[in-house]
């Protein structure tokens, strides 16, 4: 079993490079400490059809976040820190209980923080019978060497593009490298992929493969187009798109940037399609207008965050077990 500890003393693991020495507590970008910190484990049905099977992606949702939009959906956890530490074990017995539970697979939501101790866990859990693909599930941002490290861990990729423009990553959250990054990141991501012997699904399940995820910004709609024709240039034949278009403000920042009740524009969503006919993207999803919506953001509060119909709680921060 592989000691990645010694990761948290001059903490490099995402693209802010803070160098901090986490094992000795001080506080990076992230907030957190060195060990897992996490909020919810659920099996999920919100997302990509290939992701959920029967009973839905087990979803395991971290605390702290190394890019932290301040408009984030998840922002009691990503920026309020809500959650509870996890020994490695621990977190091999959650990965151990989704399965038990019929996840489709180990559904890892911003976990960057923590990567030696997903690696920990990923490896002790196997060790004791875990079968079913473990997928990151993250924001892009992050260093090649953290995506080389969780090589022979990471099955299923799913990282979002946010935007490809400098100036808006900037504005929206204060990362203007975020573009440069991202992209070098995936781009890392599916090289490992293929190396690993590229896509594979079965029983319309995702075993092995990558979703790259972009949500539509309020106001950004031409970022999208350069999102399309990058990945058209360099994933199509590679990974599937998904296009979100469930922005919902959920706090002053959001509602600053979208109005309290933002809906995409018609006309916007036909552009949209049209874009996605020009690069000629058929690989993929996307969502429907109405996909946004109040319902889907959670409330880490409760031991089940969404509404019943999405979610089935399986460990609450502050109940353990249920």
């Amino acid at each position: 079993m592989r000691n990645l500890n010694k990761l948290y003393e001059n903490c490099r693991l995402c693209p802010k490079i803070c160098g901090v020495d986490r094992l000795n507590g001080q506080p990076g970008i992230c907030r957190m400490p060195a060990g897992a910190v996490a909020a919810s484990a659920v099996l999920h049905k919100g997302e990509e059809p290939p992701l959920i099977g029967k009973h839905g992606s087990g979803a395991i949702f971290f605390s702290g976040c190394t890019l932290g939009c301040p408009f984030c959906q998840n922002a009691q956890i990503s920026i309020d820190d809500l959650g509870s530490g996890l020994s490695d074990s621990e977190l091999a017995g959650i990965f151990l209980k989704l399965q038990e539970r019929g996840a489709a697979n180990i559904n890892l939501v911003t976990a960057s923080q923590f990567t030696p101790s997903v690696i920990a866990a990923a490896d002790e859990a196997r060790g004791l019978g875990l079968q079913i693909p473990i997928m990151w599930n993250s924001s892009g941002y992050e260093t090649p060497q953290t995506i080389k490290l969780l090589s022979n861990t990471i099955d299923i990729w799913l990282p979002d593009i946010k935007t490809l423009d400098s100036n808006s990553a900037g504005r929206l959250f204060d990362a203007p490298d975020y573009p440069i990054t991202t992209r070098a990141a995936i781009l890392k991501m599916a090289d490992q992929l293929e190396v690993r012997g590229g896509t594979l699904i079965k029983n319309d399940l995702m075993k092995r493969g990558m979703i790259v995820r972009h949500l539509v910004m309020p106001g950004e709609i031409d970022s999208s187009r350069e999102v399309f024709e990058w990945f058209a240039e360099n994933l199509k034949d590679r990974a599937m798109l998904s296009v979100m278009v469930q922005y919902t403000p959920v706090n002053a920042a959001g509602e600053k940037l979208a109005g309290h009740d933002y809906i995409m524009p018609d006309s916007d969503y036909k552009r949209i399609m049209q874009w996605l006919e020009e690069f000629e993207i058929e690989e993929g999803f996307l969502q429907a207008p109405e996909a946004a919506s109040k319902e889907w953001i959670p409330d880490f509060n409760r031991p089940n965050p969404f509404p019943e119909k999405y979610s089935s709680p399986i460990w609450h921060w502050r109940q353990g077990l249920l």
